[in-house]
């Protein structure tokens, strides 16, 4: 049995509207989902710098983080002292070399808390300690007269 076709070729002009429309809807939907997705982690504000002379860091590295509550976070984990020595001391067998310990401690968080985690942190067997800091944007001064 055939059947009759009634689909003809469409030789008309597209409506814009449309178009602009489902691209205007399309471009809300983006803004307000990455506007509402929360991101996860701490927030730490790192002190700034004005020097210009930053060095890396050669592996092998261990991270911890301080909050300007005084939390410490090692391996995405809130930990306490007595605990971070522990995990520490595991995590330096691990390497061949002495690693370096950065502290991304909160430009808010207390001096002794930082000065206790080098202090324990040398009873572990790291080689250095350093503190991170974050370097702030170059401003151009105007020579201009």
């Amino acid at each position: 049995m055939k059947f009759p076709r009634h689909a003809k070729v469409f030789r008309g002009q597209l409506d814009v509207a449309a178009f602009a429309g489902v691209f205007f809807c399309l471009c809300l939907l983006l803004v307000f989902s990455t506007l509402l997705v929360h991101s996860p982690g701490v927030e730490i504000q790192l002190p700034e710098i004005q020097s210009a002379s930053i060095r890396g860091v050669e592996p092998p590295v261990i991270n911890i983080a301080i909050d300007a509550k005084g939390k410490i976070f090692f391996e995405s984990q809130i930990i306490d002292q007595e605990a971070l020595q522990a995990r520490l001391s595991r995590v330096v067998k691990q390497f061949e070399k002495p690693p370096t310990l950065v502290i991304q401690g909160d430009a808010n968080a207390e001096l002794s808390t930082v000065i206790s985690l080098c202090e324990l942190a040398s009873k572990s067997g790291v080689a250095r300690t350093l503190w991170a800091t974050r370097v702030r944007p170059f401003e151009p001064t105007s020579s201009m007269p």
